[in-house]
């Protein structure tokens, strides 16, 4: 099961480079809330906070102290996986995570939500706040951190409370090809089988609905020869990120992979099969991911 925060904490490293990079950041405007019209969702936020986005990750940081907000889009998310995820805790060499309290239910508009107090120590700095995890009632999903320094945290307290409070659920301006497509692939693998005169190959694509994938490719092959049979087996496999993006009229599978490539595919129902630049790929339960 991926940990919780692992996208975050990648941003969070690079977020000193991104306060140098103007394209990708901006000031939240005090006068209206802030809006992904993307992912369906809206929160109230002060207008001090710098807010940078990375794929299906959306990082607030204040100008003017320790605290910063996460927000993590998890489409499909379920009231049991959120549960879990924050109650496990995280924790690995930048951030360490642990839940100091048992979830409490919270509702918000069109929608509902869970929350926990956290401990944490990001950067050798103790750290207080709320997790959330947060349902929409058109299959919206995410997950949010909000946190301060442990000094600060008394008379920050009310604030993040309002803030996870504030969180509303709207409609989606996304394309509903590429937003279907999501729905359906979040938690299924597709397969691909092919042979050739001394060989069978095999992909799986596992796609897990909290962004992140695993590529496994296999092929087996046996030779003859006068003095007998040979047989070899052979595997790789390789993860990242996908989503689903629309562009020119067509809708395509985008995978990044963790070590920097990248892969981009049309994706396409005939007659209720699945297509991927035109090869057809089985979709079936994924068993490697919750």
């Amino acid at each position: 099961m991926p940990p919780l925060w692992e996208n975050e904490l990648k941003m969070m490293n690079k977020l000193k480079t991104w306060l140098i990079m103007p394209s990708i950041l901006a000031v939240v405007s005090s006068a209206q809330a802030f809006t992904d019209d993307e992912h369906g969702y809206s929160i109230e936020i002060d207008d001090s906070y710098l807010v940078s986005r990375n794929n299906d990750v959306t990082f607030f940081e204040s100008s003017d102290s320790d605290t910063i907000v996460i927000i993590k889009n998890w489409p499909g998310l379920t009231e049991e996986a959120a549960k879990e995820y924050l109650l496990q805790g995280y924790q690995d060499e930048i951030l360490a995570i642990v839940a100091t309290s048992d979830s409490e239910e919270k509702n918000v508009e069109n929608g509902k939500g869970q929350l926990v107090d956290v401990l944490g120590v990001f950067e050798r700095k103790l750290m207080k706040g709320l997790a959330g995890g947060f349902i929409g009632n058109n299959g919206q999903g995410m997950v949010m951190l909000v946190s301060t320094a442990e000094k600060d945290w008394d008379t920050f307290m009310a604030e993040a409370e309002k803030i996870a409070a504030s969180v509303k659920f709207i409609e989606y301006s996304a394309g509903p090809d590429a937003r279907d497509w999501y729905y359906m692939l979040s938690g299924a693998r597709l397969s691909l089988r092919g042979s050739s005169d001394d060989a069978r190959h095999r992909a799986d694509l596992y796609l897990c609905s909290d962004g992140s994938f695993q590529h496994r490719r296999s092929e087996s092959t046996m030779k003859e020869s006068d003095s007998g049979s040979a047989f070899g087996y052979s595997t790789k496999t390789r993860s990242g990120s996908w989503q689903v993006v629309d562009g020119d009229g067509k809708t395509n599978l985008s995978l990044l992979y963790n070590d920097g490539r990248d892969e981009s595919a049309v994706i396409e129902d005939k007659n209720g099969q699945t297509f991927l630049d035109g090869k057809r790929y089985s979709m079936m339960r994924n068993n490697r991911c919750r």
